[in-house]
């Protein structure tokens, strides 16, 4: 039941890869090996197999059984692993995610991923002024994107390990500017009494 299950994923991935704008079920069923009605059986509409799409990447990348990150650390912990798993991505897997219904399912996923963020950042977002919070939450969310993944390998060649680097130490880079900021506050507040 698994493995067919498996199997209709991966026709999915395989039509998304194939650069199709609009699918359907039977291209989806041809590219699986399996029958209309199978893919009916465990997925009842279109838009459940959509759905089924996001946490099947999640458990195919390993990466189910991380718990959300509650501070900066573990937030830098979880996108280092996103990043060295991307690396063993199938070429199918990385074409599927740069497809339109790739783009449409991220859209969707935004506020609950920003969401995330700002919980992990929780511990050095009140250094920040208002705006500037808004504004690391965003740049954080770029950072931890599959398109920034894929930026890296394609305009610097850096994949894994580098990328994941760079990508910690611009992680902490913004956040330990709120402290700065602190800091700058607090010295100008001391020299005006």
């Amino acid at each position: 039941m698994e493995r067919t299950r498996d199997l209709i994923m991966e026709g999915l991935i395989r039509t998304m890869a194939n650069g199709a704008v609009t699918w359907s079920i039977p291209e989806v069923a041809r590219e699986a090996g399996v029958s209309v009605p199978t893919i009916y059986r465990y997925f009842r509409t279109k838009q459940e197999l959509v759905e089924g799409l996001s946490t099947y990447v999640v458990h195919k990348a390993g990466l189910a059984t991380m718990q959300p990150p509650r501070s900066p650390q573990e937030l830098v912990a979880m996108v280092r692993e996103m990043y060295l798993r991307a690396e063993g991505m199938s070429d199918a897997m990385k074409m599927a995610s740069v497809s339109e219904l790739a783009q449409e399912i991220r859209k969707e996923s935004i506020p609950v991923r920003l969401n995330m963020i700002e919980m992990a950042l929780t511990p050095v977002l009140s250094s920040f002024p208002e705006q500037e919070r808004v504004y690391l939450v965003r740049m954080i969310l770029l950072l931890t994107s599959s398109a920034l993944i894929r930026a890296f390998d394609q305009y610097l060649n850096l994949a894994g390990t580098e990328a994941a680097d760079t990508i910690s130490w611009a992680i902490f880079a913004l956040t330990r500017a709120g402290s700065l900021n602190e800091e700058t506050t607090q010295a100008s507040s001391e020299r005006e009494k």
